[in-house]
């Protein structure tokens, strides 16, 4: 009987491009599915879990994009915008003791299915945390547009728009940021612990104090 061969993660490298005119870069890259699959050959009693960190269908955002101008026969660039936004963390276990975590944030002016970009896209850094296409993953490097590039931590847009509301001079945040934590959750709790439930407090209390803000000028 004919041995099966072992993944080789070179037959399924696709070319992406960074940039564009003459500063363009291609990069070999090895989509998530292949990552998978490898893992699932290496790990077979490996373990993959998601959890949804963020989901607001009201958040509207924007993002530059080129199109095509048929009359003027260019790509032209224009500013999209649409409201969703979706950030997922994934933790692969590969069933020896190697542990890895990725986070993904997607909006809906960049997918139509930004929600399921986010989760995928987790997925992906987190196994390119664990050595399964890592060295072919650009998207690890800052600027990249594909589904698991990085973006910023959810955590850290949540700590900008507190000071943001509350006024927080940049010299305070580290300080104030604590005891913020413990005066809105009522336990103190490290940025990494911080679970979906406790950031949609947190994003509660924000807008209630954006309302109360606004209520204020307007009177």
């Amino acid at each position: 009987m004919q041995q099966e061969k072992p993944f080789n993660p070179r037959e399924h490298l696709m070319t992406i491009k960074s940039g564009r005119g003459d500063n363009a870069k291609s990069s070999d890259y090895l989509p998530v599915q292949y990552r998978l699959v490898w893992f699932r050959e290496v790990c077979p009693e490996g373990s993959i879990e998601t959890e949804m960190v963020l989901l607001d269908l009201d958040k509207e955002c924007e993002e530059e994009a080129y199109v095509w101008n048929a009359e003027k026969r260019r790509s032209e660039k224009v500013m999209k915008m649409a409201k969703g936004v979706a950030m997922f963390r994934a933790i692969v276990k590969d069933g020896k003791g190697g542990v890895a975590t990725g986070t993904k944030m997607e909006k809906a002016v960049s997918f139509n299915d930004y929600v399921e970009k986010a989760e995928t896209g987790a997925i992906g850094r987190a196994l390119a945390g664990l050595g399964y296409g890592t060295q072919f993953a650009p998207e690890l490097n800052e600027g990249e547009r594909i589904v698991d590039a990085p973006v910023p931590s959810v955590i850290d847009k949540l700590k900008a728009d507190w000071a943001t509301v509350y006024r927080i001079a940049d010299h305070q945040i580290e300080d104030r940021w604590p005891k913020y934590i413990v005066h809105v959750l009522g336990r103190a709790v490290a940025d990494p612990d911080l679970q979906a439930a406790d950031i949609a407090k947190i994003n509660g209390d924000l807008e209630r104090e954006r309302r109360k803000t606004a209520g204020n000028k307007a009177s």
